[in-house]
């Protein structure tokens, strides 16, 4: 309606989200719809470094995997006025001096090939934020993609 002021949707780049988007995050990480056409990549990533899991301090939501490594995440978080969603997740570990791998990378439906939001090409973002991440982070020259067709792709960071 004229005189109204527009709600703007942002996309931010987060560490951590709040504990009351357990849910949101168990769904958009366990229960994506789209799942099936990177299995191979999810059972790659599961069999190397163990399944993620969410931990939960109290205040506060990360994803881990349950297997030795060390493991960072982003979350994109969807802002719309004052509501706030999860709408996607990376996560990845330095497996050796030189390399960052993404173990996995989800995306709500919505901004996924094809969906209503698929122009904010999140999953690229992503892929971005974690090479900015490794052109910051010393001995870094590349950054692998456990969900590819066959094989892992490389990116340079």
């Amino acid at each position: 309606m004229p005189g109204e002021p527009s709600i703007k949707r942002q996309i931010a780049f987060v560490s951590s989200l709040p504990a009351e988007h357990y849910h949101q995050l168990e769904a958009l990480l366990f229960f994506n719809g789209r799942q099936d056409r990177v299995r191979h990549g999810i059972v790659t990533a599961i069999d190397r470094y163990g399944p993620p899991e969410i931990v939960s301090d109290g205040t506060s939501l990360r994803v881990c995997v349950a297997g030795p490594s060390e493991t960072q995440c982003l979350f994109a978080v969807e802002r719309e006025g004052k509501i706030a969603r999860p709408v996607g997740v990376i996560l990845y570990v330095r497996d050796s001096f030189e390399r960052i791998t993404v173990l996995h990378l989800v995306v709500a439906e919505a901004y996924a090939a094809g969906g209503p939001r698929a122009k904010y090409n999140l999953l690229l973002r992503l892929i971005q934020a974690v090479k900015r991440v490794a052109r910051c982070t010393s001995g870094i020259r590349r950054v692998e993609v456990l969900y590819s067709q066959n094989r892992p792709r490389a990116a340079f960071a």
